[in-house]
């Protein structure tokens, strides 16, 4: 399923006031393989760490809610990669001492 860019701003705020603390506390990114970026390289326990991610309309789309949560509301995470129209799964985590930003 994909999602438009308010959904995923809701559906990441709704996750972020489920498990508390401040948007600092939280990673977002945007990847093509939000498999391999949540499990492989910031390596989330399936079973342990809360995280989510959403599929968008369009790769702008993704940029669009991802700036939202980095610039605005000051999450951690890092810049969004080259424009590759493939890039379009934000993700988010609760960070935690096992995870790597």
């Amino acid at each position: 399923m994909v999602y438009s860019v308010q959904q995923i701003k809701y559906e990441i705020l709704a996750y972020i006031k489920e498990f508390g603390g401040d948007f600092s506390d939280y990673y977002v990114g945007l990847t093509d393989d939000p498999q391999k970026a949540l499990f492989s390289t910031h390596k989330l326990d399936r079973k342990i760490d809360p995280w989510l991610y959403k599929q968008a309309l369009t790769h702008q789309a993704a940029r669009t809610a991802h700036d939202y949560f980095l610039n605005l509301l000051k999450s951690d995470g890092a810049p969004a990669p080259d424009r590759s129209e493939d890039t379009d799964c934000v993700y988010v985590y609760k960070k935690s001492k096992r995870t790597t930003p």
